[in-house]
């Protein structure tokens, strides 16, 4: 069965990025408004939270669209993008813990004894000098300008298509994750296990700092998928294919972004499992979802990118085909 027209031609109009935001946004609103009745006053302000995201991201994606020919338009939707996805990632995580009426954190804990045949946090406990825990704190850390280097670099220094296909996949990699914040709320084993631990850990000036930062975003409320390891993921293996040398420095850091995460006891081995997967595939449906689009929009006379970029898809290889950069040129 067709899509009615309208709904074509909408998602002809629509980046797919917005759209996939738009979905995320939508499913949220609607956990909140029907578990809003049972859990009470406590979740009212994640309810007008979500609802004013709804409605302000839908005010600005119709603004978008309707000025798409501005060349201004893929900056401006990279900004608000980037402004909501993060702006979730707090209250998504404590959507999940308030409206859901369980943890998940038993059953993480379980998956990571069973996979490989012992507790990993606990089994590192004797590694856990001061020195290490702070050296790990510091590379913990350093996730934030890894991430926001990236995303400037990748917004700002790439070919139309190659900016969008980043971006792109960089938000389905939250999306996706997002929904593991929701329907698989936990705190991690540094909340869940803390009385199992010998010690609570001691570092000095950037393990105060991490966890002073926790706090401040609402505490440990999204673990499962990791997305200090998804996310890192992403922008190191998206880098590997289009900017090798890049991708090679940074591969290091992400590496050790690994090992924090479980150093640190803020994650399980099966999230940093489900974050690097995502990671891959978003690298792939991220190119692939804006290709489709971007030949969508030129079959029916369209630019197609907003912006004025990138109109000619002629020298691309059709589906299944090789031979041809996925960049489009700029005009």
């Amino acid at each position: 069965m067709n899509a009615p027209r309208w709904v074509v031609a909408l998602g002809r109009a629509v980046h797919p990025g917005d759209r996939a935001i738009l979905g995320l946004l939508a499913l949220a609103e609607g956990v909140a408004l029907v578990r809003w009745p049972v859990v009470g006053t406590e979740l009212t302000p994640l309810v007008l939270v979500q609802s004013a995201l709804l409605v302000g991201f839908l005010g600005a994606s119709a603004v978008l669209t309707r000025r798409e020919g501005c060349r201004w338009v893929p900056y401006a939707r990279a900004v608000v993008a980037v402004a909501v996805v993060f702006t979730l990632y707090t209250s998504l995580g404590k959507l999940g813990v308030a409206a859901m009426p369980y943890l998940a954190d038993a059953w993480l804990s379980h998956a990571d004894s069973a996979l490989l045949g012992f507790d990993p946090s606990l089994a590192l406990q004797p590694y856990q000098t001061p020195g290490r825990v702070e050296f790990f704190s510091f590379i913990y850390a350093s996730f934030i300008p890894y991430i926001y280097l990236s995303l400037f670099l990748g917004c700002l220094g790439r070919r139309p298509l190659e900016r969008e296909q980043f971006l792109t996949g960089w938000i389905f990699a939250y999306v996706i994750s997002y929904l593991g914040y929701i329907f698989v709320p936990a705190h991690g084993p540094v909340v869940y296990q803390a009385g199992q631990y010998s010690a609570p850990l001691a570092g000095g000036f950037f393990h105060d700092t991490v966890v002073r930062a926790n706090e401040a975003t609402g505490g440990l409320q999204g673990v499962f998928p990791s997305l200090h390891v998804g996310c890192s993921a992403y922008l190191c293996l998206f880098d590997l294919r289009t900017n090798r040398l890049r991708g090679l420095t940074y591969l290091p850091i992400v590496l050790l972004i690994y090992g924090a995460t479980l150093f640190l006891r803020y994650h399980y081995v099966v999230d940093l499992i489900a974050g690097t997967a995502i990671a891959w595939g978003c690298n792939g449906l991220g190119r692939h979802a804006v290709l489709a689009w971007a030949r969508a929009r030129q079959r029916v006379g369209r630019p197609a990118l907003p912006g004025g970029e990138g109109d000619d898809l002629s020298f691309l290889p059709r589906r299944g085909e090789a031979g041809a950069a996925p960049l489009l040129p700029s005009h």
